[in-house]
């Protein structure tokens, strides 16, 4: 299979063409020249244009002409069954490069086994990714430094296909991507989901809003009607004033009049009232009477102590057994005592009867007078010696119960003494505390009466304080109010003299006042205009809200493009979950076919590439290279290799892909882009012999920004390459 010639409007190409021949073919151009788009523009027309791709990267939107025109494309290959010619156009905006045509050159013969679809596949004998992982080498691929190590280089070659990225590498960034739109509660899956749940809620919201509204919109035409109404009815009342009074003015002047009736009421109301500045006074004295108030309470408290001292000591008094009098006066009296016991005259005639009786028996008996006259007389004196030992016994017991009596008395009359000062005393100190109390009281209350008169002057059914205070309260009420009535008056006044001059003259006609008073409406329209302040106030906040929430449309046609966003993930999602299952098999079924066959023509690439320095290469089952010089018994791994040492290992194993993956009878040609680059001198002749013997069985197309590739190639082998300067 030979390219023989292409022809492009393609990025920054325009109409340009291509020629090209077997063998090695050496395109140079400057940098920004075009090399890479070429080389685009070849896996285009071959495998075509990825449409579906909506990314700003896309190659329908990175390639289109800078010029404007349409992307068009031309391929002529020379194939086992003849040459070909394929052309790719854009016959519709939306579809660049969708018209597909394949003939044989030089006649309209279609080729009947290409279509747009399997173009590439069916002359190359693989699909894009293989060709892409094969034979479609680009600078980049070659651009490693010590920190990168070589068998990830080598594992991305034969798994992800990008030159500086692993295996390894290529499911971690899948997996990050993966995790980017899912992962639990973050990701832009479940963000797009939040999102999406919030614009429903804010929708439902609107439609609450909007409901809202529509209601306060009802209640708004209502409480409207009701003022229409309303002012109709004080329209009459102003035609029915005009027709009243001639020079009755609309409502200004009926509220004048009304100011002027509510002031004058007021005033009449409040004619026994004093002035602002007295009832502050007295506002004052009754401010003032606090601190009596306290002194009088404190003077009280002391005074209902020295009462109940008073009392409790009285009590002490009143108790004792010679309460009644003073001290003094009970000194002055003598305890009244019992009769001391006297000599009885009974006692000596009874001595002196029972003698004669003794007597007169003894000489009746004895006939002995003397003798009798002896007993009579020793009975007589016996019986005046008995009677006058207890006489003398009770009189000495009486002296010593008047001497008891007496100690007893004086005990008494001290203890009495006692209670009777301590309960003077008392009496003296609360008769004090009286005189104080009564003293302070006396000021309160001349005060309380002074404010109480005061107050009565207006209020004559003031009690007392308590009323005192409500009567001034209420007072000073009435004045703020007749105040107030009186602004009001004047206000409406000037309104009635401002209009009065442009008054309209009275109804030509009688009209019928209506039966609501004026005063009446005006409380209802009050009423409905504070409930119609309200629901404005209700609406521009509703309305506020609705246009904070945003419009309904905008917000389906983001919950539509949610939806889309959502979907495009989702479809990501699986795709790359797809595409780390078949990653992860990929690399596992390459790694075991592919690693072992792919390090002996490595080897020998290698072998060729490094003048025999390296003769042997090997890669374990985690495909990470190691290389043996000649001669040597020691592998290195690719780590600890130079750059250019690992550069060419890389070119190497590289080209070992193409000759084990590409299909041996197709002779499927080799792109390079820059992909020399960064080769030295040495290294880049080196390169060139090999790729010259590659030349040999397929075709080798070399774009360089450099001249070094063509000048060693005209003086190495002048006869044996094609160049082409763009």
């Amino acid at each position: 299979m030979q390219i023989k010639r292409l022809a492009a409007t393609f990025g920054r190409l325009e109409n340009e063409i291509l020629d090209l021949e077997p063998g090695l073919n050496i395109i140079e151009a400057p940098n920004e020249a075009g090399k890479s788009t070429w080389t685009t523009f070849l896996r285009v027309m071959l495998y075509g244009l990825n449409t579906r791709d909506r990314s700003p990267t896309a190659d329908k939107r990175r390639y289109q002409p800078w010029s404007g025109s349409a992307m068009n494309g031309l391929i002529e290959l020379e194939l086992p069954q003849g040459d070909v010619t394929i052309t790719r156009r854009t016959a519709r905006a939306n579809s660049p490069m969708g018209a597909f045509s394949a003939v044989y050159t030089g006649s309209s013969a279609p080729f009947a086994q290409l279509t747009a679809s399997s173009c590439g596949e069916e002359i190359l004998g693989v699909p894009q990714d293989v060709f892409e992982r094969s034979a479609f080498i680009r600078q980049t691929g070659l651009a490693v430094n010590q920190s990168a190590a070589l068998e990830r280089r080598i594992a991305a070659l034969i798994t992800t296909g990008e030159e500086d990225t692993s295996f390894t590498d290529a499911a971690d960034r899948l997996k990050k991507q993966l995790n980017t739109r899912r992962h639990n509660k973050t990701g832009q899956l479940p963000q797009l989901e939040r999102d999406a749940q919030a614009i429903r809620a804010t929708l439902d919201e609107l439609d609450q809003l909007s409901a809202s509204i529509a209601r306060d919109q009802a209640a708004l035409e209502a409480v409207q009607g009701r003022l229409r109404e309303s002012g109709g009815l004080l329209a009459r009342h102003d035609l029915a004033d005009q027709a009243d009074a001639a020079r009755a003015v609309e409502s200004a002047r009926l509220d004048a009049a009304s100011a002027r009736d509510k002031v004058k009421t007021l005033e009449s109301s409040s004619r026994a009232l004093p002035d602002r500045l007295e009832l502050e006074a007295i506002q004052g004295r009754i401010d003032a009477m606090l601190s009596v108030d306290l002194a009088a309470a404190k003077s009280r408290s002391q005074m209902e102590t020295a009462a109940r001292a008073l009392r409790n000591a009285q009590s002490a008094l009143d108790a004792h057994p010679l309460a009644g009098k003073s001290p003094s006066e009970i000194a002055n009296l003598t305890p009244d005592f019992s009769t001391r016991p006297k000599p009885t005259p009974l006692i000596p005639i009874l001595a002196l009867l029972a003698g004669l009786l003794l007597g007169g028996l003894v000489g009746w008996l004895t006939s002995i007078w003397p003798a009798a006259v002896g007993a009579g007389l020793v009975m007589f004196l016996l019986a005046l010696l008995g009677s006058a030992l207890p006489l003398r016994r009770r009189q000495e017991a009486w002296d010593r119960d008047q001497e008891e009596l007496l100690r007893q008395h004086k005990e008494s009359l001290d203890e009495y003494t006692i209670l009777y000062d301590k309960a003077t005393e008392a009496r003296n100190v609360y008769q004090g505390a009286q005189a104080a109390y009564e003293a302070v009281a006396a000021g309160a209350q001349a005060n309380l009466d002074l404010v109480l008169s005061q107050v009565r002057a207006f209020r004559p059914m003031v009690r007392d304080l308590a009323d005192a205070r409500l009567a001034l309260e209420s007072a000073f009420d009435r004045c703020g109010e007749l105040e107030q009535a009186r602004r009001k008056e004047e206000a409406a006044r000037l309104r009635w003299e401002a209009r009065r001059a442009e008054a309209p003259p009275p109804p030509p006609e009688p009209v019928e006042r209506p039966a609501a008073s004026r005063e009446q409406i005006r409380l209802q329209m009050a009423d409905d205009e504070a409930q119609l302040a309200a629901i404005h106030q209700r609406i521009h906040t509703t309305q506020g809200r609705i246009q904070a929430l945003g419009d309904p449309t905008d917000l389906q046609l983001q919950l539509q493009r949610l939806g889309e966003q959502r979907e495009t993930l989702q479809q990501e999602y699986d795709a790359i979950a797809t595409a780390i299952e078949v990653l992860f098999v990929a690399s596992s079924s390459l790694q075991t076919r592919f690693s072992p066959d792919l390090g002996q023509r490595a080897a020998a690439i290698f072998t060729k590439l490094t003048k025999g320095k390296y003769n042997k290469v090997l890669l374990d089952q985690d495909l990470r290279p190691s290389a043996q010089e000649e001669g040597m018994f020691v592998t290195h791994e690719a780590a600890y290799l130079s750059q250019g040492a690992a550069d060419q290992l890389y070119l190497a194993v590289r080209l070992a892909i193409c000759d084990m993956v590409l299909p041996k009878d197709r002779a499927i040609p080799i792109l390079l882009d820059d992909a020399l680059v960064n080769f030295d001198d040495g290294r880049m002749a080196a390169a060139l012999d090999y790729l010259l013997e590659v030349s040999q069985r397929r075709q080798v197309l070399l774009f360089t920004c450099q001249r070094r590739e063509a000048d060693y190639l005209r003086w190495a082998y002048p006869d044996r390459f094609h160049y082409i300067q763009l």
